[in-house]
């Protein structure tokens, strides 16, 4: 097994042990306020009833915020210990480099604080595969770390010692990423927490050319 896709198995053994107490300190009504204006902001550029992957949606805490919204929102995640941390019906574990999703079946891919964990050149097949899910202007919400550099750093949620990776991303990179695969930019917004944190929405505005 190659080096990156160690580095994601390895994140995701540390969401097995930390699920119960991640969901137990989100999943009671303590989700950022930030993140809920956001998700506010999504559902006004969509539809009633329109179709949206949270991907990367651990516990369900965004998936349920979508659907409070009037959204028809599944949720997608890599560790089956976060989805089944909390009874959150219409998740499913999936791996957002290859999401069961049928080409151009979505109106909006929301991705929060997931993509981080992704090694920086895996993030290219990622944003690839939120293109594909996408219909043509499709609506993308994406919140990253902003910084440079990646590695590991260890998890608050333990006494002991769990590791995972994240990977930063600066403004002018991640816009460059998103617009080679065939996205713009469209708004931007930023929040400092215990890192500085880049939301990002944009627009699938044009065909992606896989290389």
């Amino acid at each position: 097994m190659s080096a990156p896709l160690d580095v994601v198995a390895a994140t995701q053994d540390t969401y097995a042990v930390i699920a119960q107490e991640y969901a137990k300190r989100w999943g009671n009504g303590n989700s950022d306020g930030w993140h809920v204006a956001e998700a506010e902001r999504l559902a006004g550029l969509l539809a009633p009833g329109a179709r949206v992957a949270d991907v990367g949606c651990g516990p369900g805490i965004h998936t349920v915020l979508l659907r409070e919204l009037g959204l028809r929102a599944h949720g997608f995640d890599l560790s089956y210990e976060m989805l089944t941390s909390r009874d959150v019906p219409g998740q499913a574990q999936a791996d957002m480099r290859a999401l069961p999703i049928a080409d151009g079946a979505l109106d909006a891919v929301w991705c929060a604080a997931a993509l981080l964990h992704i090694p920086r050149e895996l993030v290219p097949r990622a944003l690839a595969e939120f293109h594909r899910a996408l219909r043509p202007g499709g609506h993308l919400v994406l919140s990253i770390a902003e910084g440079e550099g990646e590695g590991w750093e260890q998890v608050t949620y333990r006494q002991d010692e769990q590791p995972r990776y994240f990977v930063y991303h600066s403004y002018e990179a991640i816009t460059e990423a998103l617009a080679r695969t065939g996205f713009e930019v469209t708004g931007h917004r930023r929040r400092s927490t215990h890192r500085d944190w880049l939301v990002l929405h944009a627009r699938r505005v044009q065909e992606y050319i896989r290389k």
